[in-house]
Formats: C-alpha cells, structure tokens, sequence
C-alpha cells in the first residue's frame, strides 16, 4: 500500500509537470491533440480496418508529441502573442517532425507496423475465442458466449497494456537518446512494470476522457463526436507531456544510477 500511494503521488506529480509544459504552448499543443483527435475519431468508424489504422499511426503520432514536448522543455520563454495563431494553424505539420531527421525514419516505420502486427495478433486471438458473438449485443448472449467475450476482452487489454508499456520509452530513447529500438523496447517494458501505478495515474486521465465520451454518446452519436473532439483536444496533449516528463524523470535516475 505505500509502494501504490507513493507511485501514485509521482504519477500526479508527472501529470502536473504535463499541464505546465502544455501551458508553454498550448496554442501548438491543442493543434497537435485536435489533428490526433480527429484522426483517431475517423478511423474508429472505419470498417474492419480502423484500429489496425489506429495502431499504425499511433506511435508516430506519440513519437512526434515527444518531439514537441522535448522542445517545449528546452524553451525558457513564453511565445509571443504574434506568432499564438500561427503556432495553433502549423500545428498538423508537427506530426512531420518524427521523419524530419534521418535516423528517426526506420525506427519509426518498425514501431508503427509492431504495433499494427500486434493489432492483427489481437483481432484474430479475439476472433478464435469469442467468434461472431464478440460483434454481438451483450444482452442476446447466452452465459457461455458472454464468457468467452469477456475472456477475449481481457486478453485483448493485456496484450494492448504490454504493447503501450513497450512504447512509451522505447520511443524516446530512440528519438532523444538514439538508442536501438529493440533493446529500447525491452527497457521501456521493464521501466514500466517498475513504475505501473504511476503511469496508471496517468493514464487514468485518458480513460477518464473516454468514459466521458462514452456517456455523451448515449445522447447522441454527435454529442458523443463533440466531446471526443473536446476532450481529446486537451488530454491527449497533456498525457503524452506527462509520459515525457516520466520520461525524463525514470530514465535520469537510472542513468544516474548506472553511472555511479
């Protein structure tokens, strides 16, 4: 219990840390979530391949919000009101700069298809388990289907959990720190286990976003698309700024340590 309260108390310090790197810019900042957003929100009415498109994107799209968060980090003063709208306007093309520099282009594509193998791997476990019931009411189910649903649910959040663990340092070490993405992704695991509760915390904030979501879209498939846009827009920005002030603060200790 004091582990979890500790881990807890750092994980809403990283979130803090998050809110005001994303007070430094947040005109460019709730672009970046904006253009995610959207993005996210169409693809996940795409047939059949929407979320392997998700999961294509995703770690680009992260990678390139470490990208802005790093540079936000290194910035000592306040943007001036002149350039507020331009900042908000050019704030799409921000998701370029993971293939601005030569040697982010091939760990970037590795890390987008390893994430959409493991999305394939998932929908066909999940398929075998839980076959056309997992398309199925919940209600029309008898309870053997309805296990095996929830079975293939659960197994579906514990290898996408594992997938997210994998990612979210290895993607910094490799743009920032220039290390291999394969030991990249074994160390940004390991960190993760080390370090749960506090990125729950974190990631609490996001889920969060998506019950909210959740709820408004039971008024309305609109209201549902607006507050997905809503919270999206803040959120995601200040999720990904969190993840990289965890960032920073897992990987100095341990640089730290290993130096000593």
């Amino acid at each position: 219990m004091q582990k979890f309260g500790k881990q807890m108390e750092i994980g809403m310090r990283w979130l803090s840390c998050g809110w005001r790197l994303f007070l430094r810019n947040p005109w460019q900042l709730t672009g970046m979530g904006l253009t995610a957003a959207v993005v996210v929100g169409v693809l996940m009415i795409v047939p059949l391949v929407g979320t392997l498109l998700i999961a294509l994107l995703a770690p680009a799209l992260l990678g390139s919000g470490y990208l802005a968060a790093d540079a936000l980090a290194r910035q000592k003063m306040a943007l001036p009101p002149q350039l507020r709208l331009p900042a908000f306007t050019h704030a799409p093309k921000e998701f370029l700069r993971v293939f601005g520099h030569e040697s982010r282009v091939m760990p970037t594509i590795v890390a987008c298809f390893f994430s959409m193998a493991v999305a394939l791997l998932v929908s066909i476990l999940v398929r075998a388990i839980a076959g056309n019931a997992w398309v199925a009411g919940w209600s029309d189910l008898a309870v053997g289907p309805l296990l095996a649903v929830l079975g293939a649910g659960l197994l579906a959040l514990l290898v996408y959990a594992l997938l997210t663990a994998s990612l979210i340092y290895a993607l910094p070490l490799a743009f920032l720190q220039d290390e291999p993405l394969l030991p990249a992704l074994g160390r940004s695991l390991t960190a993760s286990f080390g370090q749960l509760f506090a990125l729950l915390a974190v990631f609490g904030l996001l889920l969060a976003a998506l019950l909210f979501t959740t709820i408004a879209a039971q008024l309305s498939v609109w209201v549902g698309a607006l507050a997905w846009l809503i919270a999206g827009t803040v959120v995601l920005p200040v999720v990904v700024t969190a993840l990289y002030c965890s960032y920073r603060t897992v990987f100095t200790v341990r640089e730290a340590a290993r130096a000593a």
